[in-house]
Formats: C-alpha cells, structure tokens, sequence
C-alpha cells in the first residue's frame, strides 16, 4: 500500500473552505429561485436520478428524519412537483415520481446550480481545471461504499453533464 504524506494543515483548511464557498453558492442560487427549501430541492433533484423512490429512499438520501422527508415529499406535492403511486407488493409504501411540471423545475434548478459552479471554475485556468477534475474524480471515488451514500452525495448532481461519472458504477 502506497504510504502517503499526511495533507498540510492549509490544504486542510483551504480545501474546507473551498468546499464551504461552493455549497454556500449553489445554496444561495437555488433559495433566490426555489422558496420551498434546499431540502426540498435536493429531493425533486434526486427523485428525477431514480423515479419510483420511496419515502424511506428518499429520506436516507436526504439524511432527514422519517417525518422530515414526508413534509418535503408534500410540500412538493402541494405544488404538482410529484405523483405518486402505491407499491404493488407494499400497500404502506408509495413510489414517487417527478410531474412533466416537476421535471421542469427540476431542470431549471440544475441549470442554477451548474451556472453557480461555473461561475467559480471559470476563473480557474484551463490546465488546472484538468487537474482539479482529476482530484475531484479521485476524492469522490475514494468516498463511496454503498448506491445508499452514493446518491446522497450525488442529490444536486446533473447526471445528463457528467459522463464516466466517478459515483455511477456504484449508485446501481
């Protein structure tokens, strides 16, 4: 096993800080166009990566309590975001799925987020970003166990921009 030097304690805190900023910024462009919540957002996003997910999928991808997820679950409800259909093997268990209207906000809310990203990577030279792809390929790779924590990390991703993505292998 290839040993290596522990990371500095500025790598440490820039690389924190740098992961504060983005999420800070995607957050910030998502609340300016999505009143419901970041929460909420992140369930219409991730219930458009795997239609037919249930309540408690959805819940363990959102990280949110049982109840916390069936509050977000019908506020997107509430505004014609969803359908949702009863299991055929689980009358308990109800498989929600993105409306034409969902699909809609859904797109609107990646392209946000992407815009928002961009908005930083754009000041980075080209080589760099090569580089920067490279370690953030690495870094997500290396965090991954299970298509469970997968998701979760994936929940604001645009899956349509992201070919040979480093979490797909393990998300099915």
């Amino acid at each position: 096993m290839l040993m290596m030097d522990e990371p500095s304690d500025r790598l440490i805190n820039v690389f924190g800080a740098l992961s504060q900023a983005v999420s800070d910024r995607v957050r910030i462009a998502i609340a300016e166009a999505f009143t419901a919540g970041g929460e909420t957002a992140a369930a219409l996003i991730a219930i458009g990566h795997e239609p037919g997910m249930s309540i408690d999928q959805i819940s363990r991808i959102l990280r949110l309590s049982h109840a916390g997820t069936v509050r977000v679950v019908e506020r997107l409800d509430d505004q014609g975001f969803i359908g949702k259909s009863q299991s055929p093997s689980d009358r308990r268990v109800a498989h929600i799925t993105l409306t034409r209207r969902g699909q809609a906000e859904r797109t609107k809310l990646l392209g946000l987020r992407n815009a928002a990203v961009a908005g930083l990577l754009v000041r980075v030279p080209d080589q760099d970003r090569a580089v920067l792809e490279r370690i953030a390929n690495t870094i997500l790779t290396s965090l991954l166990d299970d298509p469970q924590s997968a998701l979760s990390t994936c929940r604001f991703c645009d899956q349509a921009r992201c070919l040979g993505c480093p979490m797909g292998a393990r998300r099915h």
